[in-house]
């Protein structure tokens, strides 16, 4: 399951509490329709849409956000990992 939050600084984060098939090269933002589509660094995987529209609120707050920290949780008994990838914004 993905859970989008926020740091105190306002930077964004989508935490993931299961491994990914592969690193996040970017997110993407689609303004009209609310919604973020994962980019994977490995080609070969498909871009994953996620399928949760943003309430207004939280659309304003990732308009203003530059790029995201990815939390991952690893498998059992390792440690999450983070790492910062940029966040495209599509539309008006």
């Amino acid at each position: 399951m993905m859970h989008l939050g926020q740091t105190k600084d306002g930077e964004l984060i989508v935490a993931s509490n299961q491994a990914l098939p592969s690193d996040i090269l970017r997110i993407e933002y689609y303004r009209e329709q609310k919604l973020f589509t994962l980019v994977y660094e490995d080609r070969s995987m498909d871009d994953e849409l996620m399928p949760y529209e943003m309430f207004d609120e939280v659309s304003d707050i990732i308009k203003s956000s530059p790029d995201v920290i990815i939390v991952v949780m690893a498998q059992e008994g390792e440690e999450a990992y983070e790492y910062k990838v940029p966040l495209v914004q599509i539309g008006t």
